[in-house]
């Protein structure tokens, strides 16, 4: 079976995975409800699936594994940047939030493969499905980084480069 139609198929094994490790995430998670751990966990398996599902030139693979995936102007955020937000509201740290992925990847290929015994997995659904959580992994904490900036600047009072400036001058 195709990695993409693994994911979608086995869709619910991989969220109780997900939640699982989530939940291990302390003490940010403590008191998380199951929804919350999974938190658009979903709707970032559904993209990955997706673009493993969508041609992809040699071309397009080098530019997205350099960070420059194409984005979709005037569109909302990603589930991954949905994601990340709700993350740092809840008081995960950076490590947490890409420590989520980091299992997730590992949870899916060895999920994966486990199914697609005594069959050999496909190398190339392995290699796009590492960039699309990578992917995820950057729109996550990039997104991220700008919260916990943005409450940084509002617990120091100030705004923009004069707060840059200002923090870089107290170190």
């Amino acid at each position: 079976m195709r990695l993409a139609d693994f994911i979608l198929h086995d869709m619910e094994t991989i969220l109780v995975q997900w939640e699982a490790f989530a939940g291990t995430l302390l003490p940010a998670a403590a008191n998380m409800q199951a929804l919350a751990l999974r938190d658009h966990a979903q709707q970032i398996l559904q993209a990955v699936a997706k673009d493993l599902s969508t041609a992809q030139t040699r071309e397009a693979q080098a530019e997205k594994s350099m960070g420059r995936a194409p984005t979709l102007s005037g569109a909302p955020e990603t589930a991954a940047q949905t994601h990340a937000l709700l993350r740092a509201r809840s008081g995960f740290n950076i490590r947490q939030l890409a420590a989520e992925y980091r299992a997730l990847r590992a949870s899916v290929l060895r999920l994966w493969m486990d199914d697609c015994q005594p069959d050999t997995p496909h190398l190339d659904d392995i290699i796009r499905f590492n960039e699309a959580i990578d992917q995820a992994l950057a729109e996550s904490v990039d997104l991220f980084s700008e919260q916990v900036d943005q409450a940084r600047n509002l617990l120091l009072g100030c705004s923009g480069t004069t707060c840059a400036a200002r923090f870089r001058r107290s170190r």
